[in-house]
């Protein structure tokens, strides 16, 4: 167990400095650089990485339950020490694992909130220019000269007159006598 604790570490190298610079950029930065750190964030949230991120995550999960059972079923101190040095060894890696466990869904929580934050900020710059142009649109409505209701309607496009009751039965019979030819053949 103590080998595999060893490799916990390593992780911590990638998910310390990701969620550091999430902080400091959701925090001291703009909607800029929380857009390039969310692009970073992404390769390994948004693409098929997080299913093999989520495995990592069960695995972490069951190396410190592991850990877990090691800590509370560990005899008491003996004079030789090494059931001491297990007991420690796993302390250090459930914890180790426990901090793993806790920054994975933290930085992948950060990058779905950051994300939602800059569509609701898009969003609302989007209505707030709306806003703008039927405002304008209405201050031009009501400073033109023409104030009547109408003014703002279109015109009505003209219909093609209507033709003569005879010479709708001359075309409807002429139309049925070309049906008739058309079946002769």
């Amino acid at each position: 167990m103590v080998a595999v604790v060893g490799l916990a570490y390593w992780p911590l190298l990638l998910w310390v400095p990701i969620l550091v610079v999430q902080t400091l950029a959701v925090f001291y930065m703009g909607r800029g650089l929380q857009g390039a750190v969310r692009s970073i964030t992404s390769i390994l949230f948004d693409t098929p990485i997080s299913k093999f991120l989520s495995i990592l995550w069960v695995v972490m999960l069951v190396l410190g339950l592991d850990c877990a059972r090691s800590i509370f079923t560990a005899p008491a101190q003996q004079v030789s020490g090494v059931p001491t040095f297990e007991a420690y060894a796993a302390k250090e890696g459930f914890l180790v694992l426990l901090v793993n466990l806790v920054i994975i869904p933290a930085i992948a929580v950060v990058h779905t909130l950051n994300g939602e934050v800059i569509k609701a900020e898009r969003d609302r710059e989007m209505i707030k220019k709306q806003a703008e142009q039927q405002s304008q649109f209405t201050k031009n409505l009501l400073a033109s000269e023409d104030k009547k209701a109408t003014s703002g309607v279109p015109a009505e496009s003209s219909m093609p007159a209507a033709k003569a009751p005879e010479e709708a039965a001359r075309e409807r019979g002429a139309a049925g006598k070309a049906a008739g030819d058309g079946k002769a053949d």
